[in-house]
């Protein structure tokens, strides 16, 4: 490292080792489903037996399962870039129907009721907004959650974003709220829940980068209902 290099930071090794194990585990990952496509085709017909039937299954939920390890780990990477260009414009309905597009096939499984008011537009880009509601899509279906609430309106120059959600709460503790609340959105956090969408312990790690990045902030309150309320301030689009 020469006099003019900057040294790197634990954080920088951090995002630089998740892009590199990303990239090696998806290889593998590619791999695999593809054995378990070709093994599909060859012995999951009906005539396979029970034992084979349950082997696919396990073999191809164990499948998506790392597969969302790489996309967490890859989202890492992408949401410590700083942006650059000019001021974005993103429709944050259309980002958000996009993020529920990523989670259909869950969402078909699972009874889930979603109710939404109309969202305005915010100073992201298309792909950082689906990337946010993704997340935090996955983060309350993670924690188990059957009923979800989405507002947003506009507060000045910017835009309030609250998803609400009933699904496990973050655990209590005897630190102040807003002490407690910093604790999901650390990297690699224990997750709210253990649900079938638990990935890396990113999700909201990621929601707080994409949101500072473009000089906003994200907090976490539980209310005396029990219910959990995730509030996005962002900047709003330009005119």
């Amino acid at each position: 490292m020469t006099a003019e290099e900057p040294a790197l930071t634990p954080q920088d090794s951090l995002e630089a080792f998740a892009a590199l194990a990303a990239h090696q585990l998806g290889e593998a990952i590619a791999l695999m489903r593809g054995a378990a496509a070709v093994l599909e085709l060859q012995h999951g017909g009906a005539g396979a037996g029970a034992g084979e039937q349950d082997a696919l299954r396990a073999l191809n939920a164990g499948g998506e399962r790392a597969q969302r390890y790489v996309d967490d780990l890859l989202d890492v990477a992408r949401a410590a870039t700083e942006p650059d260009g000019p001021a974005p414009s993103a429709d944050l309905d259309l980002a958000f129907d996009a993020a529920a597009a990523e989670l259909e096939s869950f969402l078909s499984r699972v009874p889930v009721h979603v109710q939404r008011e109309p969202l305005p537009r915010a100073a992201l880009e298309s792909r950082e907004a689906q990337r946010l509601f993704l997340h935090l899509l996955r983060s309350a279906l993670a924690a188990g959650a059957t009923r979800l609430g989405l507002t947003g309106r506009t507060a000045g120059d910017g835009v309030v974003v609250e998803l609400f959600d009933n699904g496990t709460p973050p655990e209590a503790d005897s630190d102040p709220p807003a002490q407690a609340a910093a604790g999901p959105f650390e990297p690699f956090a224990r997750p709210r829940g253990r649900g079938a969408l638990v990935g890396a312990g990113v999700s909201l790690s990621v929601c707080r980068r994409l949101v500072e990045r473009r000089g906003g902030s994200i907090a976490m309150q539980v209310r005396a209902d029990g219910a959990t309320i995730v509030t996005v301030h962002l900047p709003a689009a330009a005119p």
